[in-house]
């Protein structure tokens, strides 16, 4: 069972990366992907730290509970990617479901599931 959490504590952390450096490298293509406008150079910018600092922070506990001997610290990504499943569904109630809203949700709630999973069997050692 170490083997699965192993694998998903990694899957957390690799999606996380490749999301985190994408909008890194390009903050307009990934605000598109994701339904958000750089509207000007500061929105480029907001994009690039606001939504990189999220994923790659969870590339960074989910790296550190699998290879640092810590996994408590995938709760982090756990955290984040609850509160905007949490987010996501709060909207849905409050303002309708809009077109495509269904798959980010499901992502970021397979990511949370992953990430507890991982938390509590990465800690039984």
């Amino acid at each position: 069972m170490i083997w699965i959490a192993r694998i998903a504590a990694f899957l957390v952390g690799l999606f996380s990366l490749v999301a985190g450096a994408a909008t890194l490298i390009s903050p307009v293509e990934m605000g598109e992907l994701l339904g958000i406008g750089a509207l000007s150079d500061i929105g480029r910018n907001a994009l690039r730290a606001d939504i990189g600092a999220f994923f790659l922070a969870s590339a960074i506990a989910s790296t550190v509970a699998l290879f640092g001997g810590r996994p408590q610290w995938i709760l982090g990504a756990a955290v984040l990617y609850g509160l905007a499943a949490a987010g996501r569904i709060l909207g849905v109630i409050v303002d309708g479901a809009p077109e495509g809203v269904l798959l980010p949700i499901v992502v970021e709630i397979t990511m949370l599931v992953l990430s507890l999973f991982a938390a509590r069997k990465l800690a039984r050692g």
